[in-house]
């Protein structure tokens, strides 16, 4: 089925999706901040800029968008119903992307963290939890443990 929009249109609408700053991100740092951890977002000098790193514990989370790495394509074998072969081929690309991003990630010594953001919308708290799970374990392996050093109550003035 050929496209609804002109070039130009769709070109423009593709421009405005974001890859970084999501709400189901958004609502990931929120509840990893409740939980104290310290992180840095979408870091340019860890390959494949992982949405989260916890650089000491050597931990990237990436935030996976479910239509765009092809979730119910590859789960369920459900292809899109407009302009299936482009966005199949695009399925494909992007989780390959992934492999490598993943591979060379481990072969450089980090733990790769993979969540798809419709459960990140579901429950953050969960999604908060399955990291700091990684963490607690990569801890046991004598990775430290990224917590933000808790206040001792303020001083009065």
């Amino acid at each position: 089925m050929p496209d609804m929009f002109d070039k130009a249109t769709r070109s423009r609408i593709m421009r405005a999706v974001r890859t970084s700053g999501t709400e189901p991100e958004e609502r990931l740092a929120v509840a990893l901040k409740a939980l104290r951890l310290r992180f840095r977002r979408n870091d340019a000098r860890i390959f494949g800029r992982p949405d989260f790193t916890f650089r000491q514990a050597r931990l990237a989370v990436f935030v996976d968008g479910d239509f765009w790495h092809g979730r119910k394509w590859f789960e369920d074998g459900a292809a899109p119903a407009t302009n299936a072969e482009f966005w199949i081929g695009k399925f494909e690309r992007n989780r390959q992307r992934d492999r490598i991003v993943d591979r060379e990630l481990r072969r450089t010594g980090w733990s790769v963290l993979r969540l798809w953001d419709s459960c990140v919308r579901k429950s953050p708290a969960a999604s908060a939890a399955r990291v700091c799970a990684r963490l607690r374990r990569l801890a046991r392996l004598g990775r430290p443990f990224p917590e933000t050093p808790r206040r001792r109550g303020r001083r009065a003035s």
